[in-house]
């Protein structure tokens, strides 16, 4: 059953933020849940997906209504051919996952779906599980499987903040909290499926690393917003926060890179590349920090020496049919000639194998305009002509 309440400010999903940031807490509570359409596709393809599974493990939920597949998707705003390829295929994954762990088994393992677990923060924590299976493999195994459809890959490990994903590993010490009484865990899996960037990666772990995970990141962070600690902390995570325009730590961060050296009028090489590493932070920033003025404006706030403006206007016909109809009569042709669809909507239209089969031969790649990034970058590095060479290493 999908839980009433879910968790203000300790929501999983908001975990990297809060368990970085105690400040962020002020902007998770809940009072911040602007939505769009990205988010709102993600839901969907959630919905769309944990129905399919249902229907294929044949789980039913006798606490709620049962919907088919086909009702939900008349009841979308953003159903596409690729929400449907991305709930099918996570579908397909999950099923799989059943069968694996289901053969390894003695005992029927344990499937949730869409469940709702408590987290034990306080009063609201209560969040939704995509999926969890426990099984006997290997002396007792739970899997977490969590379903991703944004563009940015996400991991099942953090190497940024070295220790595992902290969605996947708040829901994970949830169930076992609430299973561990009842069955035997040893082993923990965390998987991240992500098919819209073709990112599926997962992380298993002793039970021993996810109860050090719970009791030496998450439990102390939790203690101390809730003693009302709201100590801002700078990290990567930082612009995906609500809060992100308006914290006075980002622009002290922003401020800090002009105090530099100012025996010179002009900066050094060197005192550039100190810069490099945080330009793009930056100017995410004030990125930011023009939009929220933005919003504020729209609203009716007014800053001083500044308006609202239409950035630019543009001519539409109104009445295409009518004007078509004007122009054929007048001897004009008034329609463009035929155009080959673009790759991604061949994609959707063939199918893969069917676009590998009859359309890869003639797809050719062009290189795109050159880029500075750091060295961890996975793409391959570019020999510039006349290259200079300096490094500071």
């Amino acid at each position: 059953m999908k839980p009433q309440k879910h968790s203000k400010v300790f929501s999983p999903s908001k975990s990297a933020l809060w368990l970085n940031c105690y400040l962020s807490a002020i902007f998770t509570d809940g009072n911040n849940n602007e939505t769009n359409e990205q988010a709102e596709f993600g839901t969907e393809c959630h919905e769309l997906g944990s129905l399919q599974i249902a229907k294929a493990l044949n789980i039913k939920d006798y606490d709620e209504e049962e919907k088919t597949a086909e009702e939900a998707i008349k009841e979308f705003k953003h159903y596409s051919p690729e929400m449907q390829d991305v709930a099918d295929n996570y579908t397909s994954f999950v099923v799989s996952t059943v069968e694996f762990e289901t053969s390894r088994s003695k005992d029927k393992p344990i499937v949730l779906l869409e469940q709702s677990v408590d987290l034990g923060f306080d009063e609201n924590s209560v969040g939704t599980l995509d999926f969890g299976i426990i099984s006997d493999r290997d002396g007792g195994t739970l899997t977490i499987i969590d379903l991703k459809t944004g563009r940015l890959p996400v991991h099942a490990f953090d190497k940024e903040e070295n220790h595992i994903n902290p969605q996947l590993g708040i829901y994970a010490s949830a169930v076992y909290k609430c299973f561990k009484d009842v069955y035997q865990i040893r082993n923990v899996r965390l998987v991240i499926y992500q098919p819209v960037v073709n990112n599926t990666n997962e992380h298993e772990m002793p039970i021993e690393e996810l109860i050090k995970f719970d009791v030496e990141v998450v439990q102390p962070a939790v203690k101390a917003i809730k003693s009302g600690d709201r100590t801002a902390k700078e990290n990567p995570k930082c612009r995906y926060c609500p809060g992100f325009a308006i914290c006075r730590k980002k622009l002290e961060s922003a401020e800090k890179l002009a105090d530099l050296d100012r025996k010179h009028e002009t900066l050094s090489e060197e005192e550039i590349a100190k810069i490099l590493p945080k330009c793009d932070d930056c100017i995410a920033y004030f990125q930011a920090v023009k939009d929220h003025c933005l919003k504020k404006a729209l609203g009716g706030y007014r800053y001083e020496g500044y308006k609202l403006v239409h950035s630019r206007v543009t001519r539409k016909i109104s009445d295409e049919a009518k004007v078509g109809e004007i122009l054929t009569e007048a001897g004009y042709e008034p329609y463009a000639q035929r155009k080959l669809l673009g790759i991604t909507e061949l994609t959707r239209k063939l199918g893969k194998d069917r676009f590998k089969e009859l359309v890869s031969p003639y797809v050719v790649y062009q290189e795109g305009t050159i880029s500075l990034v750091p060295i961890s970058d996975p793409r391959e590095e570019i020999k510039p002509n006349n290259q200079e060479e300096k490094s500071n290493a």
